[in-house]
């Protein structure tokens, strides 16, 4: 993909990486999995994970961003490419104290609708998944477009958000952390598989989405 998620959180405030030991690299089951984790700005976690597999024929991406001094929900970045393949899925869920305007982001989603639909299976967190959530297939560019406009417009929100109590905001990102810990999730299915459950869980709660 042209440009980078993850940078262009890193040209709109500071990154400060934390410890990520000892999962900064691990594998199992014919993938490999690369973890990175930083204080973003002061109000947010950020998390960068990315997985190789079957000779780099399957490719993914996956920038997370949780809001903890901020009201924002929290954002979520999957790039696949799965044998040329390639799914964009763009992500908010509702962690929110009081509700937020997110009319920029549902403005860029709408410049996309030529793109095709991605049909996702049904789970537990489809009813707080928030409108301006999508899932895309189709070419390289197009798709690192809509996923750079997406993410410009989620950034955008911070400087007028609303601050927060970081304490009383984590308890919401909490809810949904423990949700998917205790129903699951293709992400923390996998990687269960691969680390053990408190592993699994460990790294969730403290490295993907800075709860613990």
């Amino acid at each position: 993909m042209n440009g980078s998620v993850l940078d262009l959180f890193a040209k709109n405030g500071s990154l400060v990486a934390k410890d990520v030991s000892p999962w900064q690299t691990f594998s199992g089951k014919g993938m490999k999995f690369r973890l990175q984790s930083f204080d973003w700005d002061g109000c947010a976690c950020l998390s960068h994970l990315t997985m190789r597999a079957f000779l780099g024929t399957m490719r993914m991406e996956t920038v997370i961003c949780t809001p903890y001094a901020k009201d924002l929900p929290i954002f979520s970045y999957d790039f696949i490419n799965a044998l040329g393949r390639r799914t964009l899925l763009m992500e908010v869920y509702d962690t929110l104290l009081h509700p937020a305007d997110l009319s920029a982001i549902q403005e860029v989603k709408s410049r996309y609708g030529d793109l095709k639909d991605k049909t996702l299976k049904p789970n537990w967190y489809d009813s707080l998944r928030l409108a301006p959530s999508t899932a895309k297939v189709g070419g390289a560019s197009r798709l690192s477009s809509m996923a750079m406009e997406m993410t410009a417009a989620y950034i955008g929100l911070f400087p007028a958000a609303n601050e927060v109590d970081p304490a009383e905001k984590t308890v919401r990102n909490r809810a949904y952390v423990e949700g998917l810990i205790a129903n699951g999730g293709p992400a923390i299915n996998t990687i269960r598989q691969m680390l053990g459950n408190e592993a699994a869980e460990t790294l969730f709660r403290r490295s993907l989405f800075g709860t613990e």
